[in-house]
C-alpha cells in the first residue's frame, strides 16, 4: 500500500511540476509585458531561489566543499544554465510569444542528442536522424510568426534567441555532465543559481535606466517563478524521480512546452497560426523518434 501511494503521489508531483514549469512562460511574459527588465528579472529570480535552497544544502551537506576543476565546472554551469539561458529566454520571451518559446523550448532532447553525438560519440540510428529531421523541419516554421505567411523581425528575433536559450542549456548539460556524477542534484542547483546570479548581477545593474515600478500582481509572479519554478518543483521532480522510472519522468517534462503554448493561448490570447501548430507537431514527432529507442532499451 505504501509502495503505491508513493507512486501515486510521484504521479501528482511531476504533473504539478509539468504545469508550474510550462506556466512559467505565461508569468515571464506578463511580467516583461509589466515593464520589468529581462535579466533584472532573471537575476532577482535567482537570489530568491538562492535563498531558499542554500540552507537546505547546509542542513544536508555540511561538510560539502567545492574547489579546483570541480569549482570551476560549478561556476561555468552557473553560467550557461542560469545566466546566459535566461538571458536568451527572458529576451526571447519579451520579444515573441509565450506560445512561441515553450514550444522552441521543446527542441532541447533532440539538441542534447546532437551535442552527445559530437562530444561523446554517441552513436545516432536513423529513427533518430529522422527525429532531428523533423524537429528541424518544426524550429523553420515555428520561428514563422503567428498567423503570418511572412517573416516578422520582432518576432524572429525572439524565435532566434529562443534557440540561443535551447544552445545554453544543451551546452550546460554538456559540461556538467562529469559534475552529476560527483554531487547531488540539490547542490548542483544550488551553486548553479548562486554563481548564475552573481554573473547576472553585474548586468542587471546595466537595466538601472529603465528600471520602473510595478504592481504587487507582478510581484506575486515574480514570486512565483522563484519559490514555486525555481525551488518547490525541483524538490517535486526529485521526488518523482525517487519511485518512477527516468523515462516515464522524461515523458512528463516533454509536456511542460505544451502547457506552455496553451497557457499563451488562453491566459494571453495569443494565436497559434497553421505553421506553429504543425511545427508543433513536427517538433514532438521528432522528440519522439529521438526517444523511443532509448526507452525501449531501459528496464
Amino acid at each position: 500500500m505504501s509502495l503505491r501511494r508513493d507512486v501515486l503521489l510521484s504521479h501528482v508531483a511531476i504533473l504539478f511540476t509539468v504545469l508550474f514549469w510550462g506556466m512559467s512562460f505565461v508569468s515571464t511574459k506578463i511580467i516583461l509585458n509589466a515593464g520589468f527588465p529581462p535579466l533584472s528579472l532573471a537575476c532577482v529570480r535567482f537570489a530568491i531561489a538562492s535563498i531558499l535552497l542554500f540552507p537546505i544544502v547546509m542542513l544536508k551537506k555540511p561538510n560539502i566543499r567545492l574547489r579546483g576543476r570541480s569549482l570551476l565546472g560549478v561556476m561555468l554551469g552557473g553560467l550557461l544554465g542560469v545566466s546566459a539561458y535566461f538571458y536568451f529566454e527572458n529576451n526571447g520571451i519579451r520579444l515573441t510569444t509565450a506560445s512561441s518559446a515553450a514550444l522552441i523550448i521543446a527542441t532541447i532532447p533532440v539538441l542534447t542528442l546532437v551535442a552527445e553525438s559530437v562530444f561523446f560519440r554517441q552513436r545516432i540510428v536513423p529513427l533518430q536522424a529522422a527525429g532531428i529531421i523533423f524537429s528541424l523541419m518544426g524550429v523553420f516554421l515555428l520561428i514563422r510568426p503567428p498567423g503570418s505567411g511572412s517573416l516578422h523581425p520582432g518576432h524572429l528575433h525572439g524565435n532566434l534567441l529562443m534557440l540561443g536559450a535551447c544552445i545554453s542549456w544543451v551546452a550546460y548539460i554538456t559540461v556538467s555532465k562529469k559534475l552529476r556524477s560527483l554531487f547531488s542534484g540539490l547542490t548542483l542547483t544550488s551553486y548553479n543559481a548562486l554563481f548564475g546570479t552573481i554573473f547576472l548581477l553585474p548586468m542587471s545593474l546595466l537595466e538601472h535606466s529603465v528600471w520602473t515600478m510595478v504592481d504587487f500582481s507582478v510581484w506575486m509572479h515574480i514570486l512565483y517563478l522563484s519559490v514555486v519554478c525555481s525551488a518547490a518543483c525541483y524538490f517535486l521532480y526529485l521526488f518523482a524521480l525517487d519511485t518512477l522510472k527516468p523515462t516515464m519522468v522524461a515523458s512528463y517534462i516533454n509536456l511542460i512546452p505544451v502547457v506552455g503554448a496553451i497557457g499563451g493561448v488562453v491566459m494571453l490570447k495569443e494565436v497559434m497560426g497553421m505553421g506553429q501548430i504543425l511545427g508543433a507537431a513536427a517538433v514532438f514527432t521528432g522528440v519522439l523518434l529521438v526517444n523511443l529507442r532509448g526507452s525501449s532499451h531501459l528496464k
